[in-house]
């Protein structure tokens, strides 16, 4: 049981460390869009790529060391296989530290996912500046239904024939 609990701790230090880096590429990926340095988020976009390819792998080792004979039976999680250990006094102690480590892990996985939820929207949004301006420049035939049929305010259209 404790090759199991050495290796989960393993695990959870390769998880911790890739839930880092995550956070840190969509930090800078959002300080790049903040700043008007589109240019360079194409190496952010692949970096951020590359580390979901690498937490997909790290899910893929969960699973292996849930199905590991050495490992509680039954379990979905790892905080069910943590919280499912009956043992002496120092495994115990060790597999309610583990599982604080995958609660606060959990807890900044769904920060990052947070984060880089918002910087999608920051980012489309930007992307449909372009044509939002066009349609307050130009002249409009028909009105905008931005956020629901009964807006009933005319948006945009006709400035440009107004400035001349």
């Amino acid at each position: 049981m404790t090759k199991w609990l050495d290796d989960l701790s393993e695990y959870l230090d390769q998880l911790e460390a890739m839930a880092g880096e995550l956070g840190e590429t969509v930090q800078t990926a959002r300080s790049l869009t903040k700043d008007g340095a589109f240019a360079s988020l194409h190496e952010s976009t692949t970096a951020l790529q590359q580390g979901l390819t690498e937490l997909e792998n790290l899910v893929e080792q969960r699973r292996r060391l849930l199905d590991r004979p050495d490992a509680p039976a039954g379990c979905y999680s790892l905080r069910e296989a943590l919280s499912q250990l009956d043992a002496d006094a120092d495994v115990r102690h060790s597999a309610t530290f583990l599982w604080q480590r995958c609660q606060q892990i959990g807890q900044q996985i769904d920060q990052v996912r947070e984060d880089a939820l918002a910087l999608f929207v920051c980012q489309y949004h930007l992307a449909d500046t372009t044509s939002h301006f066009l349609r307050l420049l130009m002249p409009a035939a028909e009105r905008s239904e931005t956020y629901s049929p009964s807006a009933g305010s005319h948006q945009g259209g006709g400035l440009l024939d107004q400035a001349g």
